[in-house]
């Protein structure tokens, strides 16, 4: 007996021209993701080197104007102040504190 109807045949060669498109973009993802990775590590190396320029005597402006790209050089790292605990004699206007305050009652 003959079929009639080949539903399912034809519902796969329908999904067969949507499937291929679908792949070829995952490879196309697939490799993006791998040259990324790829520029991580030239950025490091990039950053690693400018460094050792920076050790050997080269300064920042000298490499930017030599075409290193800004965002290669590493910013000047901010040295934070520590500050002294209070004591009395630096409290406000230098005045030291004698002792407890005065009772105002009299």
């Amino acid at each position: 007996m003959a079929k009639k109807n080949d539903f399912t045949k034809r519902a796969n060669d329908y999904l067969a021209t949507r499937l291929g498109p679908v792949q070829r973009l995952g490879e196309l993802l697939d490799a993006k993701a791998e040259k990324e990775a790829e520029l991580k590590d030239f950025d490091a190396a990039i950053e690693k080197a400018v460094q050792e320029c920076i050790e050997a005597g080269w300064k920042p402006a000298e490499l930017t104007e030599l075409g290193v790209p800004k965002t290669s050089i590493p910013r000047r790292q901010t040295r934070t102040a520590t500050l002294e605990p209070r004591t009395p004699t630096s409290d406000v206007g230098g005045a030291a504190l004698a002792g407890p305050f005065p009772d105002p009652t009299p």
